[in-house]
């Protein structure tokens, strides 16, 4: 039996423990507090505690770790192993997966406890759980309640979309990440409650907006960024309720109309020239330390509505968390990402996980409790090491057992793998079900196909992509006099050389909002929308104007002029 070695050292400092990553080496703290969090969320398995060990790794290693799991984007033909029927999914043909049509899946026609289990104490959790995962059948995709959004995943209520990764209650929306209660957005990450816009990145109740970033109730803008309920501006920063503004300076609104005609098709050329020109504005200018909005006590990045929540980013409701990440409605959890719409409480190291209390290492799990070192299971109570479970509880390795019997092995289990050193760790990267560039860690903790396997990490290279039809040459600078035939044509990526094609809802939506075709393949357009978002970590840095101590997604060798909530509404307000 494999034991797994202890890597981390620690040494004590006057606010708490701080200790090398076990993975990177940097150094972080483990407070009195997280020891306190660790101790509640402790499973009590037949009477006794199993207590959670401090972690070895720091925050953003965790992260990754948790991302390695999740694939959005990266779709893939094969053959459902139930019904032999042509399937999209997130899972490569090469994988040795059975992997189902996801309504073949939730269908009856299969029982996830045919494949259980007893649980050998002579291996370790990891060998046996690996077995267990490799012959149970996975779902294709996770979606759910979808009309015409076959190509979406990581989806929730959706009409008409294509190829929106992680979003809920969208309508006729294309090429986005976390897209959530919107309708005809285009092209955006982190967005919500908008309509009729492109481009957009960490905003919110916006309308009618192209290439704007971190804003909120604004309306007819164009290159815009931390502006608040701002209508027809252009090239603006961080304006309030400001109208008719060209690059911070109010215009009449004739002047404004007659700028915005010569301006015309939005295109990539004049894209890029508003950018150069805003950018060039924002160098002197005070720029937001965080992005914190009617919440108290928090730190990080896109908080909104929350309460003593440290180290989060993208969160919305949350209450007395720390270290997650596209998280609402979360209450007394760590380390937790993904779990939209509906956030966990006192839950710890899951990701892709909603509706639940009592969740530990667990992946993709719906409305459970209780649930422990399992995937793919939904609304289901009291697992430990289970695969593709629903409506079950009481079950260890996919196996019923009694409430008494249950609680009895389940804390054998545990202390099993306290000796290996498996307990209190997430799965390791080599039982994620996908390659490392195939996961959403690739677009958070970028690294090279030889960094990846330097780690033991494995890596998948690219299939060529395949489009018919005639290439079009050069891609025109206006969507004027643009007909059907153009999404019979292959376009060519200017930036990756790949093939993409135009469809026609999308060209659609080019003509209604007057902006040329993209130059750019969707990957690349997401992949330049990342570049633009400030990382999701955060560094000490000092205001710029009252000198006090800051927590920022600024790092401190950043050129901008960084200042303080209260500084910073000073300025703008």
């Amino acid at each position: 039996m494999q034991q797994i070695p202890n890597q981390s050292t620690s040494a004590s400092s006057e606010s708490g423990t701080r200790q090398a990553c076990s993975n990177c080496t940097a150094s972080f703290e483990i407070t009195d507090d997280d020891r306190v969090f660790y101790d509640q969320v402790s499973p009590v398995f037949h009477g006794k505690k199993y207590p959670i060990p401090t972690p070895e790794m720091c925050s953003e290693c965790r992260l990754q770790r948790r991302m390695m799991f999740r694939n959005d984007r990266n779709f893939y033909h094969r053959k459902s192993d139930q019904s032999g029927k042509d399937i999209m999914t997130i899972y490569s043909p090469d994988k040795p997966y059975v992997v189902y049509d996801k309504t073949e899946w939730w269908g009856d026609k299969w029982n996830p406890l045919d494949y259980g289990r007893d649980f050998d104490f002579s291996r370790t959790f990891a060998e046996q759980w690996q077995e267990l995962r490799l012959q149970v059948p996975r779902a294709n995709l996770f979606t759910s309640n979808e009309e015409n959004s076959y190509y979406t995943n990581h989806s929730l209520n959706m009409k008409n979309c294509y190829l929106i990764w992680g979003g809920g209650d969208d309508e006729d929306c294309l090429f986005g990440n976390f897209i959530t209660y919107c309708k005809d957005m285009v092209d955006g990450l982190s967005v919500f409650y908008s309509e009729r816009s492109y481009q957009g990145i960490s905003s919110e109740r916006c309308y009618d907006c192209i290439e704007f970033h971190n804003c909120r109730d604004c309306i007819d803008c164009i290159m815009v960024e931390d502006c608040t309920s701002c209508t027809k501006c252009i090239g603006c920063f961080g304006l309030h309720r400001k109208k008719y503004c060209i690059f911070n300076e109010e215009v009449p609104k004739e002047v404004w109309e007659q700028r915005r005609a010569e301006l015309g098709c939005i295109n990539q050329e004049n894209t890029a020239m508003l950018r150069a020109k805003l950018d060039a504005l924002k160098k002197n200018l005070p720029h937001r330390g965080s992005h914190i909005y009617a919440s108290e006590n928090c730190t990080g990045d896109c908080i909104f509505n929350s309460k003593n929540c440290e180290h989060s980013f993208d969160i919305n409701n949350c209450e007395d968390c720390k270290y997650i990440s596209f998280t609402p409605k979360g209450v007394s959890s760590y380390d937790c990402c993904f779990t939209a719409p509906e956030g966990l409480e006192l839950s710890y190291f899951v990701c892709s996980s909603l509706g639940g209390q009592r969740m530990l290492f667990t992946f993709l799990a719906y409305y459970c409790s209780d649930t422990y070192y399992s995937m793919e299971c939904h609304h289901c109570n009291h697992l430990f090491g289970c695969a593709s479970l629903r409506n079950n509880q009481y079950c260890i390795f996919n196996k019923q057992y009694g409430k008494e019997e249950y609680e009895k092995l389940a804390g054998r289990i545990a202390e099993h793998m306290m000796e290996t050193g498996e307990w209190g760790r997430f799965f390791s990267p080599a039982l994620a079900p996908i390659c490392y560039n195939e996961s959403n860690a690739i677009d958070y903790f970028p690294i090279t196909k030889q960094e990846a396997l330097a780690k033991g990490w494995s890596w998948r290279d690219e299939d060529p992509v395949k489009e018919n039809g005639e290439i079009l040459e050069s891609v025109p600078n206006t969507i004027e006099g643009m007909d059907d035939s153009i999404c019979d044509r292959i376009l060519i990526c200017n930036k990756t050389g790949k093939p993409y094609k135009i469809i026609p809802q999308e060209l659609k939506f080019y003509r209604d909002m007057n902006i040329a075709l993209p130059q750019k393949c969707p990957v690349a357009r997401h992949q330049e929308r990342m570049n633009l978002r400030n990382p999701r970590r955060l560094w000490s840095r000092t205001c710029a104007k009252c000198e006090k101590e800051i927590q920022t997604n600024y790092s401190p060798e950043r050129p901008e002029k960084v200042v303080c909530e209260s500084c910073y509404l000073d300025t703008v307000y």
